[in-house]
């Protein structure tokens, strides 16, 4: 209730504009505080389905994850409508190669995602290479950053927006950003 409690709406504010600067994002950058990562992941894979039908009449939309990704990506394939294509990841490495996740891209991938880490194992994916490859495809590219999120982008000074092909961030301020429980952000 931003009208009766304008003070909220302003600490929102003031926490994506941080999180914006954090991921090195420009005046375009927009975002939201969720409940959790869940929701920052649901809300989007909703947009890019959304995004897929509106700008290239894509009807049966797939997103396509590593699958070491996070769980609430399937979650969102059930409530949305989306189908989720899992890539078998090295079991050495944690990761998959790009040749392989290539292989998983066709006409109806609205978004390809990487993990900065995963959740279970704490691997970060190949995200420069990822980007590329989703720029190049001309489909978004999500970076699951929700549990390294205030972690990794004061270890790589060349991380979140910055990186050619990044599209959207989910990070998790409830993790290493010492909020409570509940509490997280899309970008």
């Amino acid at each position: 209730h931003p009208d009766l409690f304008p003070e909220v709406r302003n600490m929102e504010i003031d926490i994506i504009n941080m999180a914006i600067d954090m991921f090195h994002g420009d005046k375009e950058s927009a975002g939201n505080v969720t409940y959790g990562g869940t929701e920052s992941i649901l809300l989007a894979c909703k947009t890019y389905r959304d995004w897929g039908y509106h700008q290239k009449g894509i009807t049966n939309p797939n997103i396509v994850i590593l699958e070491s990704g996070h769980a609430a990506f399937n979650k969102a394939g059930d409530y949305f409508n989306i189908e989720i294509r899992s890539v078998p990841i090295d079991l050495l490495t944690g990761t998959a190669s790009l040749k392989n996740i290539r292989k998983y891209i066709d006409w109806n991938t609205v978004c390809l995602v990487g993990s900065a880490p995963s959740y279970a194992h704490g691997i970060k994916d190949d995200i420069k290479m990822m980007a590329r490859l989703a720029k190049s495809k001309n489909i978004g590219f999500h970076i699951d950053c929700c549990m390294g999120g205030f972690l990794v982008p004061f270890l790589e000074s060349d991380f979140g927006f910055k990186i050619d092909g990044v599209t959207s961030i989910s990070a998790d301020t409830h993790k290493y950003g010492y909020t409570f429980k509940g509490s997280s952000i899309i970008l």
